[in-house]
């Protein structure tokens, strides 16, 4: 018997760099994520613009944490919190490696939210 070919569609991203390369870059450096958000959606597809909004909503976070962890003993908390948050976008990371999209719990939310587009992945 022969099996088929399994052709998978070259996902396009803002930078042209494979899409493996871009979840890398846009986690460990959220800020990117933050500002590939706002650029035109023409020039990349769903799945990066998931990409885009999630690790945006990322960067926000992250920056409220280190501002809210400057805060005396309550801070402490909100170090935990972004301990948990680190966690959560390694394991997004490596599932984005892997070809998955995974959805980090009220950050996907909050990205839908601050960019008010609908992405369905």
């Amino acid at each position: 018997m022969a099996e088929k070919a399994k052709i998978e569609k070259v996902e396009k991203t803002f930078t042209g760099i494979d899409f493996v390369g871009e979840t890398i870059l846009v986690y460990l450096v959220s800020i990117l994520g933050f500002i590939f958000s706002f650029m035109d959606e023409s020039k990349y597809g769903k799945r990066a613009k998931f990409l885009y909004n999630q690790a945006g909503a990322l960067f926000v976070v992250e920056l409220a944490m280190t501002v809210l962890c400057a805060i005396p003993f309550i801070g402490l908390l909100f170090w935990a919190l972004n301990v948990v948050i680190f966690v959560f976008m390694i394991v997004a990371l490596v599932k984005g490696c892997q070809g998955e999209d995974y959805k980090i719990p009220g950050i996907y939310d909050l990205g839908q939210f601050i960019w008010n587009k609908n992405s369905t992945k």
